[in-house]
Protein backbone atom coordinates (compact mmCIF):
# COMPACT_ATOMS: atom_id res chain seq x y z
CA UNK A 1 0.00 0.00 0.00
CA UNK A 2 1.74 3.46 -1.60
CA UNK A 3 -0.06 6.73 -0.12
CA UNK A 4 -0.47 9.40 -3.16
CA UNK A 5 0.29 12.14 -0.43
CA UNK A 6 2.88 12.53 2.49
CA UNK A 7 -0.48 14.82 3.77
CA UNK A 8 -3.50 13.90 5.68
CA UNK A 9 -5.97 15.85 4.82
CA UNK A 10 -6.25 14.12 1.53
CA UNK A 11 -7.68 11.08 3.58
CA UNK A 12 -10.24 13.40 5.21
CA UNK A 13 -8.29 13.43 8.42
CA UNK A 14 -8.14 17.17 10.13
CA UNK A 15 -4.37 16.70 11.37
CA UNK A 16 -2.68 14.11 13.22
CA UNK A 17 -4.15 14.33 16.05
CA UNK A 18 -7.37 13.79 14.72
CA UNK A 19 -6.18 11.20 12.56
CA UNK A 20 -4.55 9.03 16.00
CA UNK A 21 -7.68 9.36 17.47
CA UNK A 22 -10.18 8.23 14.84
CA UNK A 23 -8.20 5.05 13.48
CA UNK A 24 -7.32 4.32 17.01
CA UNK A 25 -10.97 4.48 18.31
CA UNK A 26 -12.25 2.62 15.28
CA UNK A 27 -10.16 -0.16 14.96
CA UNK A 28 -9.71 -1.20 18.35
CA UNK A 29 -12.86 0.01 20.93
CA UNK A 30 -16.29 -1.06 20.63
CA UNK A 31 -19.10 -0.61 19.29
CA UNK A 32 -17.73 0.63 16.35
CA UNK A 33 -14.18 -2.24 16.42
CA UNK A 34 -13.10 -2.90 12.82
CA UNK A 35 -10.00 -4.83 13.18
CA UNK A 36 -10.07 -5.26 8.87
CA UNK A 37 -9.19 -1.53 9.32
CA UNK A 38 -5.46 -2.64 10.30
CA UNK A 39 -5.01 -3.46 6.39
CA UNK A 40 -5.76 0.09 5.42
CA UNK A 41 -3.86 1.98 8.28
CA UNK A 42 -0.95 -0.81 8.59
CA UNK A 43 1.23 -1.85 4.97
CA UNK A 44 2.43 -5.38 4.77
CA UNK A 45 6.15 -4.07 5.37
CA UNK A 46 5.24 -1.94 8.59
CA UNK A 47 7.50 -2.58 11.19
CA UNK A 48 6.66 -2.35 14.89
CA UNK A 49 10.29 -1.88 16.71
CA UNK A 50 9.78 -3.47 20.38
CA UNK A 51 12.81 -4.59 22.83
CA UNK A 52 10.93 -8.27 23.28
CA UNK A 53 11.40 -8.22 19.72
CA UNK A 54 9.85 -6.90 15.96
CA UNK A 55 6.36 -7.47 14.31
CA UNK A 56 6.00 -6.93 11.11
CA UNK A 57 2.96 -6.31 8.44
CA UNK A 58 -0.85 -5.77 8.95
CA UNK A 59 -1.52 -9.44 9.36
CA UNK A 60 0.72 -9.60 12.74
CA UNK A 61 -0.89 -6.62 14.15
CA UNK A 62 -4.03 -8.43 12.94
CA UNK A 63 -3.34 -11.43 14.64
CA UNK A 64 -2.19 -9.76 17.63
CA UNK A 65 -5.07 -8.15 18.24
CA UNK A 66 -7.07 -11.16 17.79
CA UNK A 67 -5.37 -12.90 20.48
CA UNK A 68 -5.72 -9.86 22.82
CA UNK A 69 -9.45 -9.32 22.66
CA UNK A 70 -9.37 -13.12 23.14
CA UNK A 71 -8.15 -12.53 26.36
CA UNK A 72 -9.82 -9.18 27.54
CA UNK A 73 -13.60 -9.23 25.22
CA UNK A 74 -14.11 -6.45 26.91
CA UNK A 75 -10.85 -4.15 26.14
CA UNK A 76 -11.38 -0.17 25.80
CA UNK A 77 -8.85 1.96 25.37
CA UNK A 78 -8.43 5.70 25.85
CA UNK A 79 -6.19 8.20 24.65
CA UNK A 80 -4.42 10.17 26.93
CA UNK A 81 -2.10 12.65 24.53
CA UNK A 82 -0.58 12.79 21.28
CA UNK A 83 2.40 14.83 20.72
CA UNK A 84 3.21 15.00 16.64
CA UNK A 85 5.58 16.97 14.47
CA UNK A 86 5.85 17.60 11.12
CA UNK A 87 3.44 18.81 7.99
CA UNK A 88 1.40 17.99 5.32
CA UNK A 89 4.19 18.05 3.00
CA UNK A 90 6.85 15.88 4.41
CA UNK A 91 4.29 13.65 6.65
CA UNK A 92 4.18 13.21 10.26
CA UNK A 93 5.86 11.44 13.54
CA UNK A 94 3.46 11.48 15.89
CA UNK A 95 3.69 10.34 19.43
CA UNK A 96 0.53 8.63 21.44
CA UNK A 97 0.23 7.83 25.00
CA UNK A 98 -2.88 5.94 25.93
CA UNK A 99 -4.30 3.35 28.94
CA UNK A 100 -6.28 0.18 28.09
CA UNK A 101 -8.71 -1.63 30.09
CA UNK A 102 -9.90 -5.42 30.09
CA UNK A 103 -10.23 -8.24 31.79
CA UNK A 104 -8.61 -11.37 31.99
CA UNK A 105 -11.65 -13.60 30.86
CA UNK A 106 -9.57 -15.56 27.91
CA UNK A 107 -6.37 -16.61 29.47
CA UNK A 108 -2.98 -15.40 28.81
CA UNK A 109 0.53 -16.68 28.06
CA UNK A 110 0.90 -16.82 31.47
CA UNK A 111 -2.02 -18.57 32.30
CA UNK A 112 -5.61 -19.13 32.31
CA UNK A 113 -8.72 -17.03 33.21
CA UNK A 114 -8.07 -15.06 36.43
CA UNK A 115 -10.95 -12.82 36.07
CA UNK A 116 -9.22 -10.10 37.35
CA UNK A 117 -9.19 -6.71 35.44
CA UNK A 118 -6.55 -4.64 34.03
CA UNK A 119 -5.22 -1.82 33.27
CA UNK A 120 -2.17 -1.17 31.02
CA UNK A 121 -0.71 1.81 29.58
CA UNK A 122 1.74 2.22 26.30
CA UNK A 123 3.34 4.81 24.44
CA UNK A 124 3.35 4.50 20.52
CA UNK A 125 5.96 6.40 18.13
CA UNK A 126 4.81 6.11 14.39
CA UNK A 127 6.10 7.51 11.59
CA UNK A 128 2.79 8.49 8.95
CA UNK A 129 2.94 8.68 5.34
CA UNK A 130 -0.69 9.47 3.87
CA UNK A 131 -3.04 7.66 5.89
CA UNK A 132 -0.54 4.89 6.45
CA UNK A 133 1.96 4.10 9.61
CA UNK A 134 4.46 2.97 7.94
CA UNK A 135 6.91 2.08 10.98
CA UNK A 136 6.05 2.28 14.79
CA UNK A 137 7.89 2.48 17.98
CA UNK A 138 6.27 0.74 20.95
CA UNK A 139 6.71 1.30 24.38
CA UNK A 140 4.97 -1.38 26.69
CA UNK A 141 5.56 -3.02 30.06
CA UNK A 142 4.14 -6.49 30.12
CA UNK A 143 5.25 -7.29 33.50
CA UNK A 144 3.39 -4.68 34.68
CA UNK A 145 0.26 -7.02 33.39
CA UNK A 146 1.43 -9.88 34.46
CA UNK A 147 1.59 -8.32 38.45
CA UNK A 148 -1.71 -7.10 38.21
CA UNK A 149 -3.23 -10.76 36.85
CA UNK A 150 -1.57 -12.37 40.11
CA UNK A 151 2.05 -13.54 38.50
CA UNK A 152 5.63 -13.36 39.91
CA UNK A 153 8.66 -11.97 37.65
CA UNK A 154 9.78 -15.86 37.58
CA UNK A 155 6.17 -16.89 36.62
CA UNK A 156 6.24 -14.15 33.63
CA UNK A 157 9.99 -15.24 32.49
CA UNK A 158 9.02 -19.05 32.34
CA UNK A 159 6.07 -18.10 30.03
CA UNK A 160 7.60 -15.78 27.59
CA UNK A 161 10.56 -15.73 25.12
CA UNK A 162 12.48 -12.85 24.51
CA UNK A 163 15.77 -12.39 22.28
CA UNK A 164 19.25 -12.70 24.08
CA UNK A 165 20.14 -9.06 23.24
CA UNK A 166 17.16 -6.97 22.19
CA UNK A 167 18.40 -4.09 19.66
CA UNK A 168 15.40 -1.78 18.61
CA UNK A 169 16.14 -0.02 15.45
CA UNK A 170 17.31 3.31 15.40
CA UNK A 171 14.87 5.87 13.17
CA UNK A 172 16.76 6.76 9.70
CA UNK A 173 16.21 10.25 10.23
CA UNK A 174 17.79 13.35 12.26
CA UNK A 175 15.77 15.28 14.48
CA UNK A 176 15.88 19.08 15.38
CA UNK A 177 17.46 19.81 18.62
CA UNK A 178 15.61 22.45 20.69
CA UNK A 179 16.09 24.54 24.53
CA UNK A 180 12.74 22.35 25.93
CA UNK A 181 13.92 18.85 24.48
CA UNK A 182 17.53 20.32 25.89
CA UNK A 183 15.93 20.63 28.98
CA UNK A 184 14.28 17.26 29.20
CA UNK A 185 17.58 15.75 28.32
CA UNK A 186 19.22 17.39 31.35
CA UNK A 187 16.95 16.55 33.81
CA UNK A 188 16.48 12.99 32.45
CA UNK A 189 20.11 11.87 32.29
CA UNK A 190 21.02 14.36 35.38
CA UNK A 191 18.35 11.81 36.90
CA UNK A 192 19.85 8.88 35.61
CA UNK A 193 23.63 9.97 36.98
CA UNK A 194 21.92 10.70 40.89
CA UNK A 195 22.14 14.62 40.74
CA UNK A 196 18.44 15.27 40.28
CA UNK A 197 18.64 17.92 43.35
CA UNK A 198 19.82 20.06 40.33
CA UNK A 199 16.54 21.48 40.14
CA UNK A 200 14.94 20.56 36.72
CA UNK A 201 12.19 18.14 38.41
CA UNK A 202 9.59 19.91 40.09
CA UNK A 203 9.35 18.45 43.81
CA UNK A 204 5.75 17.58 43.91
CA UNK A 205 6.58 15.77 40.15
CA UNK A 206 4.19 13.08 39.33
CA UNK A 207 5.93 9.94 37.48
CA UNK A 208 4.17 6.95 35.85
CA UNK A 209 6.85 4.15 35.91
CA UNK A 210 4.63 1.66 34.94
CA UNK A 211 1.02 1.13 34.87
CA UNK A 212 1.14 -0.41 38.50
CA UNK A 213 4.01 2.36 39.70
CA UNK A 214 2.90 5.52 39.86
CA UNK A 215 4.49 7.94 42.37
CA UNK A 216 4.74 11.89 43.31
CA UNK A 217 7.83 13.67 44.55
CA UNK A 218 11.22 14.02 43.15
CA UNK A 219 12.35 11.47 45.35
CA UNK A 220 10.62 8.79 43.62
CA UNK A 221 12.70 9.41 40.69
CA UNK A 222 16.16 9.34 42.22
CA UNK A 223 14.91 5.68 43.90
CA UNK A 224 14.10 4.62 40.54
CA UNK A 225 17.35 5.98 39.09
CA UNK A 226 19.34 4.63 42.00
CA UNK A 227 17.65 0.95 41.17
CA UNK A 228 18.62 1.02 37.36
CA UNK A 229 22.47 2.28 38.36
CA UNK A 230 22.21 -0.46 41.38
CA UNK A 231 21.26 -3.18 38.42
CA UNK A 232 23.25 -1.73 35.24
CA UNK A 233 26.34 0.03 36.72
CA UNK A 234 27.23 3.65 35.28
CA UNK A 235 24.12 4.42 32.51
CA UNK A 236 24.88 5.78 29.37
CA UNK A 237 21.49 7.85 27.42
CA UNK A 238 21.14 8.64 23.83
CA UNK A 239 18.06 10.28 22.27
CA UNK A 240 17.15 8.65 18.92
CA UNK A 241 13.73 10.89 18.36
CA UNK A 242 12.41 14.64 20.27
CA UNK A 243 9.88 16.60 19.29
CA UNK A 244 7.51 18.85 21.53
CA UNK A 245 4.13 20.64 21.10
CA UNK A 246 2.73 23.50 23.18
CA UNK A 247 -1.07 23.48 22.58
CA UNK A 248 -1.71 27.00 24.65
CA UNK A 249 -0.08 29.04 27.16
CA UNK A 250 -2.17 27.88 30.20
CA UNK A 251 -1.29 24.69 29.38
CA UNK A 252 2.10 22.44 30.17
CA UNK A 253 4.89 22.26 27.46
CA UNK A 254 4.74 18.57 26.02
CA UNK A 255 7.91 16.78 25.29
CA UNK A 256 8.25 12.93 23.92
CA UNK A 257 11.82 11.79 23.73
CA UNK A 258 12.75 8.09 22.53
CA UNK A 259 15.91 7.17 24.69
CA UNK A 260 18.21 4.22 24.04
CA UNK A 261 19.62 3.26 27.31
CA UNK A 262 23.06 1.15 28.17
CA UNK A 263 24.61 -0.15 30.96
CA UNK A 264 26.04 -3.25 31.95
CA UNK A 265 24.23 -6.50 33.63
CA UNK A 266 25.07 -9.90 34.99
CA UNK A 267 25.34 -11.36 31.55
CA UNK A 268 27.07 -8.53 29.44
CA UNK A 269 26.36 -5.16 27.92
CA UNK A 270 22.68 -4.43 28.31
CA UNK A 271 21.18 -2.02 25.51
CA UNK A 272 17.10 -1.03 25.78
CA UNK A 273 14.62 1.55 24.94
CA UNK A 274 12.60 3.83 26.65
CA UNK A 275 9.64 6.29 25.63
CA UNK A 276 8.85 9.60 27.39
CA UNK A 277 6.15 12.08 27.59
CA UNK A 278 7.67 14.90 29.61
CA UNK A 279 5.21 17.90 30.81
CA UNK A 280 7.08 21.58 31.55
CA UNK A 281 6.12 24.03 33.17
CA UNK A 282 8.50 27.35 33.97
CA UNK A 283 11.63 24.99 32.22
CA UNK A 284 10.61 22.53 35.57
CA UNK A 285 8.97 18.83 34.53
CA UNK A 286 5.74 18.59 36.83
CA UNK A 287 4.93 15.16 35.66
CA UNK A 288 6.53 12.25 33.37
CA UNK A 289 5.09 8.75 31.44
CA UNK A 290 8.20 6.21 31.34
CA UNK A 291 7.54 3.57 29.22
CA UNK A 292 10.06 0.94 28.61
CA UNK A 293 10.17 -2.94 28.90
CA UNK A 294 10.99 -4.66 32.57
CA UNK A 295 10.24 -8.06 31.48
CA UNK A 296 13.32 -7.44 28.53
CA UNK A 297 15.19 -6.64 31.14
CA UNK A 298 14.73 -9.26 33.25
CA UNK A 299 15.67 -11.52 30.27
CA UNK A 300 18.77 -10.50 30.50
CA UNK A 301 19.29 -11.09 34.08
CA UNK A 302 17.97 -7.50 35.33
CA UNK A 303 15.40 -7.79 37.83
CA UNK A 304 14.23 -4.14 39.25
CA UNK A 305 12.37 -4.25 42.51
CA UNK A 306 9.05 -5.00 42.58
CA UNK A 307 6.36 -2.97 44.11
CA UNK A 308 4.95 -4.66 47.15
CA UNK A 309 1.64 -4.29 45.98
CA UNK A 310 0.17 -3.87 42.64
CA UNK A 311 -2.05 -0.92 42.08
Amino acid sequence: MTPHSPGLRAFGFDGPVDYIKRITYDIWNLPHRNLELIRRYYAPSTAIHLDAGDLVGDETVIANTHARLRTYPDFHGTIDDTIWTGSEEEGYRTSMRWTWTGTDTGGTTYGPATGRPVTFTAIANCIVRGEVIIEEWLGANPLAQARQLGYTLEDALEATRYPQTPRVARPAFDFTRTAEGDLVRQAFTGALDGWIESGFYAADCATAFAPDIQRDGAGAMTEWANGLRAALGPLAAEIDDQYSLQASDTLPLRVATQWRIAGTGPQGPVEFSLISHHHLVDGRVTAQWLAYDELALAHQGIALPQPATAV
